[in-house]
């Protein structure tokens, strides 16, 4: 299995501004960069992009993505999430004022997109890969993935505060590699982090313990103001198989 971070950072700086994940690279996870891709041909390759949640900086570049991979005809990308982020797409994005309405525009015969709604725990097989869908704890209701290709299990928790089934679930595959697990902000901010249901460099190794010693856990979505200071609190707790995401390096598992 191999996976990408798509960079969308200031120069020099490995803290992100957006989220999007490609795996294999036909399968995307949220779409706040992969628009925005300079590379039209692995924007063309993307067949299933699967949004966890609705807030910007996992969807900010997704209309663009569709208008750019759009040509006449029956193919089209996939778009999976529960069905609430479905809704909220089509009513608050593609409503024909902030973007032209997508879902209404296609058909079978000539199709902007296709939809399947994610229910939690159910798995569904795209591009050879099994991915379940496990509710975690956010501001909004979201989905983590875990992505498994029969070799290699790695989970997505996309945004999460401090949560628990996921961690079960993940603790149940013996052949899990990594984690790709968020740390926004420094313990100064962690009423904040508390209040918008993100993890903070205090509780970051709480839930980092919840997971075996052996999996790797790749630190994602540190708030760019507070990158830095992120990295120095996480190097200061020693933490094993804990490493900082290096955007735009393609991960192979």
């Amino acid at each position: 299995m191999r996976i990408e971070l798509l960079p969308s950072s200031i120069p020099s700086s490995d803290a992100q501004f957006l989220v999007s994940f490609i795996v294999n690279d036909t399968v995307a996870i949220d779409a706040g960069a992969i628009g925005f891709l300079a590379d039209l041909e692995r924007q063309r390759a993307i067949r299933h992009v699967f949004i966890t949640h609705e807030h910007l900086d996992h969807i900010a570049s997704l209309a663009i993505l569709l208008e750019n991979v759009y040509e006449p005809g029956p193919d089209c990308i996939e778009l999976l999430a529960a069905p609430e982020v479905l809704e909220f797409l089509h009513s608050d994005v593609f409503n024909g004022r902030v973007w032209p309405d997508f879902f209404e525009l296609s058909s079978p015969e000539n199709a902007f997109l296709k939809t399947t709604v994610l229910e939690p725990m159910v798995p569904v097989v795209r591009g050879g890969l099994t991915v379940t869908p496990v509710p975690v704890s956010h501001g909004v209701e979201t989905l983590g993935l875990v992505v498994d290709d029969g070799r290699a299990a790695v989970g997505f928790p996309s945004d999460t505060g401090p949560t628990e089934h996921l961690w079960r679930h993940l603790n149940a595959m013996p052949h899990l590699k990594a984690v790709f697990l968020e740390a926004s902000f420094p313990s100064s901010l962690s009423d904040l982090a508390t209040l918008t249901g993100h993890l903070c460099t205090r509780t970051f190794p709480i839930e980092a313990a919840k997971l075996p010693a052996e999996v790797r856990k790749i630190i994602v979505h540190r708030k760019v103001r507070y990158a830095a200071e992120i990295a120095r609190e996480i190097a200061a707790l020693g933490l094993d198989n804990v490493e900082l995401v290096r955007p735009g390096y393609g991960y192979e598992f």
